[in-house]
């Protein structure tokens, strides 16, 4: 028999068990969203330390791609397409069966006669129409073609408005916001074209770091002012020769030269103003010649007989274009 001591007794346990349960269940939610909120703080790291690194990589390392160039020379050798003869094919075959349809006595009598007619009709209207269609499309193809012929032979005579066209269309000059903030071609006699860039400035480039602790923690420190005028230099070196890759792609020419312009102090004045810091001529024999991706920018515009003068303690210094046969 079960006294109430015993169901008590009872009871208690049973309490006291749920209650260690819900305990130990607690401390593992806790242990386990712990372990979840550290889980998201290491994904959170891990992250920023990657984002860190991609937008160095974009700033530094935009000239490390492949140079491919568009054959324009081989496009504006083919032959014109000349203007497509439209064809009836389908249209005579549809008014061919139309012809030919002759009902029997049946077929009049239930007025299936009159309903197959206008089915062939509409089938002679339809082929009548792709007829049309294909001609159109022909035509369309054919003005295209021809019409690329003569834009890339305008490209290879260098012809200002077909060049600015290209470099709007083919290049990715527009979408490189961690290398340049505006492009501009100066043609100063024949065959010989500049770029003139605005490139960054040295309040673009971070000011700190962000590394990945082994304790899963970020750290987060300040860059100092001569490792921020690092990347400020490797910025302006990669940027001059990613425009320099990214024209040549796309512009029949062997050679660009590349000035690269950004805000600095004017001692004489005081004021900020936009100022050449780098001149580069690139070719294209020389770009097809080197592993981009495995080259140091400020190294590689050196290789390729860059000009510029910078040093740790102040970066960049302005020189001057007209040394290089450039209008200031």
């Amino acid at each position: 028999m079960v006294t109430y001591r015993q169901v008590g007794r009872t009871v208690l346990r049973t309490l006291r068990s749920i209650d260690r349960a819900s305990k130990r269940a607690e401390r593992q939610r806790i242990a386990q969203q712990f372990a979840s909120e550290k889980f998201a703080q290491l994904e959170a790291s891990a992250e920023s330390a990657r984002k860190y690194v991609e937008i160095v990589d974009s700033l530094t390392k935009c000239h490390a791609i492949d140079f491919r160039r568009r054959d324009w020379a081989t496009t504006a050798k083919s032959p014109n397409v000349p203007d497509p003869e439209r064809s009836s094919r389908e249209e005579e075959a549809a008014r061919a069966s139309l012809n030919r349809y002759s009902p029997g006595l049946f077929s009049r009598a239930f007025g299936v006669a009159t309903r197959k007619r206008d089915e062939l009709v509409t089938a002679l209207e339809a082929a009548r129409a792709r007829d049309e269609a294909a001609y159109r499309a022909l035509r369309e193809e054919a003005k295209t073609h021809n019409a690329d012929i003569e834009y890339a032979q305008k490209l290879l005579a260098l012809d200002h408005e077909a060049i600015e066209d290209s470099l709007i269309k083919y290049s990715s000059l527009n979408q490189l916001p961690f290398s340049v903030e505006g492009v501009d071609l100066l043609f100063t006699d024949k065959d010989r074209i500049v770029a003139i860039v605005d490139g960054l400035d040295p309040d673009d480039m971070p000011t700190q770091s962000i590394t990945l602790l082994k304790s899963g923690r970020a750290s987060i420190k300040a860059l100092s002012t001569s490792r921020i005028l690092e990347l400020h230099r490797d910025n302006i070196c990669s940027s001059s020769v990613r425009v320099a890759i990214e024209i040549m792609q796309v512009i029949p020419i062997d050679v660009i030269e590349v000035v690269m312009h950004t805000d600095l102090l004017d001692r004489a004045t005081g004021h900020i103003r936009s100022t050449p810091i780098l001149y580069v001529r690139v070719t294209a024999q020389a770009l097809s010649s080197i592993n981009l991706a495995r080259t140091e920018p400020s190294a590689l515009v050196e290789f390729l007989g860059g000009h510029f003068d910078w040093n740790k303690r102040n970066g960049f210094r302005a020189i001057g274009p007209e040394s290089f046969n450039i209008p200031a």
